[in-house]
Order: C-alpha cells, then structure tokens, then sequence
C-alpha cells in the first residue's frame, strides 16, 4: 500500500507589492490631481476659471433624479 509523505503544516505567505500595484497608485494620484485641477477652474473667479457654484455642478443630477 502506497503513502503519501507526511507534509507540515504550511505558512501561508502575504503576497509581496508587485509592479501593478504601483501602476494602480499611479493612476489614482493622477486621477486625483486631475480631478482637483477640474474642480479648480471649475469653482474659481471668472478671470481664471469658470465661476460656478457646487450647486450649479451637482444641481443637473438632481433634475434627471426628478424625472
């Protein structure tokens, strides 16, 4: 009759930060910083950006929600 070797018990190993997940954090920071850059010249005074309000941006999501 054949038996298997007898095995220990195994460590499970935390997988070690590769290449993507500095791709993924990458792409977050930039996602970030564009997203503040918009906002930015979104919000600020007419002579630098388009003046408008945080009700003028989020008021058109609330129109489509009454529909």
């Amino acid at each position: 009759m054949t038996q298997t070797p007898f095995q220990g018990p195994v460590i499970q190993v935390k997988p070690q930060p590769d290449v993507y997940t500095l791709l993924i954090l990458v792409a977050i920071l930039a996602l970030a910083i564009t997203l503040g850059t918009v906002l930015y010249f979104l919000l600020s005074a007419p002579p630098t950006g388009a003046g408008l309000k945080i009700g003028d941006l989020v008021g058109h999501v609330k129109a489509l929600g009454a529909k």
